[in-house]
């Protein structure tokens, strides 16, 4: 049982060690310590930006509701 798992376990350590190129480079283009990076504005918003009011009403055909909410649905 030994000799099978360290057979099925030999090509994928192998395989690991094999890769030709190292890590790839996942540091951002500019850095935070940079002092002329510049400051990106913030746009505040409430937490209920988008909401839109609905009441209840009785159950219509589910593909109806789904083809009155869709975005584009009015053109």
């Amino acid at each position: 049982m030994f000799r099978f798992l360290l057979a099925a376990a030999m090509p994928l350590a192998l395989a690991g060690c094999a890769s030709a190129s190292g890590p790839a480079d996942v540091m951002p283009v500019s850095s935070p310590a940079d002092p002329g990076a510049g400051i990106r504005k913030i746009r505040s918003h409430t937490v209920l930006d988008g909401y839109a009011h609905r009441v209840p009403v009785e159950p219509k055909p589910w593909r109806q509701q789904n083809d009155s909410q869709a975005p584009g649905a009015g053109s």
